[in-house]
């Protein structure tokens, strides 16, 4: 808890930071905003805490003399290692975050999901799972954490009787040592490697830290946690001896106790479960409309999660089948002239790239490229020659790197995929993917960089082909 008498400081003022501030407002602490922006800048939430009595520490400046506080609430963009913070803790200056204060706050039960993929997905299956059946019971769930709703927003709401999901990134977890008692992990890979947003400098300096941020999630809980892992993850399985409570796996072969996924004769998958120790199918792929193999193991963690938190297995199966997906992962938009156009912005690395290309046998127009967040793009080329690819659309800085990579790793495979440049702007880039489309092909925006170069956020970059789509749909159809 944070005491009045105490001097807070809130380090950057985003949707997370916004909404303690308010709180903190309310328990009657005095606060002050440090942030790199204008009053300008922050326009309307300068104004508005201003007439609250906030103070204020705003321009490049607005690190220096941190250690006039007694409690700083970091920004996950805020590195651990900002040499402002390091001086600060040295003189004693408690630093904290508000993810951490709030799971020391929240007055009912939390599942937590990480990974470097699937976590967003994973996280709104759950909620939407027990939305259903806490309804049954006359309690709610509530979303949020990395998703993009702050959990102080509905903090004053929550009563023992509900559950919470809050999806967390490496940022929010590195510093943790606050348990939930249901973790999920979707899988560990690499990213954040290197400081590719220039709004949110953070990142991790090598692998190993990235890894150790991601198990704080589950590190901490005691005998009664439960830990849900990928089994299918290289990394996840070499964790399975850190879980401190129950160990449940999920993945694409049997596990026990667990999830998983099984093909049919048909061509189809069938989920199954065995939380309760019996064999079980849950549900059939002619049932899901989130489409790929990635997306079974993410409603498997789904499944396990909710079902750990209280949810019943009708909610569970019902949430399943009526789930279309997230924004901008994996996203249909539409069919034009025969093409099938799907958004993938949020692929902004290696990995998620590689996982879309697997969901589809139809030839792909790929559009790939933007700022490298220091992988290692090797997977990528050589899953791009082994998969339905058929031509790239190069975009960004990141646009000759990956045409040298696929020109020499293509030429030693004899296998060279069409490569042409997609231009600075969104419009150009469909522009010269509309003429290489065909009947039957499937265009995908899966990036595997990140989007500062062209765009301002990833967001913007699944907007704007989105825009670009549905305009060619409203337009009559061109003569094939």
């Amino acid at each position: 808890m944070v005491e009045r008498k105490k001097r807070v400081a809130v380090l950057g003022l985003g949707i997370e930071n916004l909404a303690l501030t308010d709180y903190l407002l309310q328990k009657g602490a005095h606060v002050t905003v440090c942030d790199r922006r204008t009053p300008q800048q922050l326009g309307e939430r300068y104004t508005t805490l201003h007439n609250l009595g906030v103070d204020f520490r705003l321009g490049s400046s607005y690190l220096e003399g941190l250690e006039d506080f007694n409690v700083l609430f970091r920004s996950p963009g805020l590195p651990l290692f900002q040499p402002e913070l390091v001086d600060a803790m040295r003189q004693g200056v408690e630093v904290t975050s508000a993810m951490r204060l709030f799971v020391m706050l929240c007055p009912c039960p939390i599942v937590g999901v990480t990974g470097t993929k699937g976590k967003g997905t994973t996280s709104a299956l759950i909620h939407r799972m027990l939305v259903a059946s806490q309804r049954r019971c006359g309690a709610q769930a509530y979303l949020g954490g990395n998703i993009g709703i702050a959990p102080f927003s509905f903090l004053p709401q929550l009563t023992a009787a509900d559950v919470v999901v809050l999806e967390l990134s490496s940022f929010q977890l590195e510093d943790m040592v606050e348990s939930v008692p249901i973790a999920v992990v979707t899988n560990i890979t690499e990213d954040h490697l290197t400081a590719a947003d220039p709004n949110n400098p953070n990142y991790h300096r090598s692998r190993e830290a990235y890894v150790q941020a991601k198990t704080n999630l589950f590190r901490h809980q005691d005998a009664s946690g439960i830990t849900i892992l990928n089994n299918d993850d290289p990394t996840c399985r070499t964790l399975k001896e850190m879980a401190p409570g129950t160990l449940l796996l999920y993945g694409s072969s049997p596990q026990s106790p667990g999830a998983w996924y099984e093909p049919t004769r048909d061509g189809q998958y069938k989920l199954f479960w065995n939380p309760a120790g019996e064999q079980e199918e849950l549900i059939g792929s002619d049932r899901i409309k989130l489409r790929g193999e990635h997306n079974l193991l993410n409603i498997a963690a789904a499944a396990l999660a909710a079902a750990q938190a209280g949810a019943d297995r009708d909610s569970i199966v019902g949430a399943i089948s009526a789930y279309h997906g997230l924004e901008h992962r994996l996203e249909y938009v539409a069919t034009v002239d025969g093409v099938q156009y799907f958004d993938d912005s949020f692929a902004t690395a290696p990995e998620p790239t590689i996982v879309a290309l697997r969901a589809f046998k139809e030839p792909i127009v790929l559009i790939a490229g933007g700022v490298d967040k220091g992988v290692d793009y090797l997977p990528l080329v050589e899953e791009i020659l082994a998969s339905s690819v058929k031509a790239v659309v190069l975009i960004g800085k990141m646009a000759p790197v990956l045409k040298e990579l696929i020109i020499r790793l293509g030429t030693e495979k004899g296998k060279v995929p069409f490569l042409v440049d997609g231009g600075t702007d969104m419009a150009k880039v469909m522009a010269v993917t509309r003429e290489i489309a065909k009947p039957g092909d499937v265009v995908l925006l899966s990036p595997a960089c990140a989007s500062f170069d062209l765009f301002k956020n990833y967001k913007e970059r699944g907007d704007l082909f989105k825009q670009e789509v549905r305009a060619l749909a409203a337009k009559p159809e061109k003569a094939i």
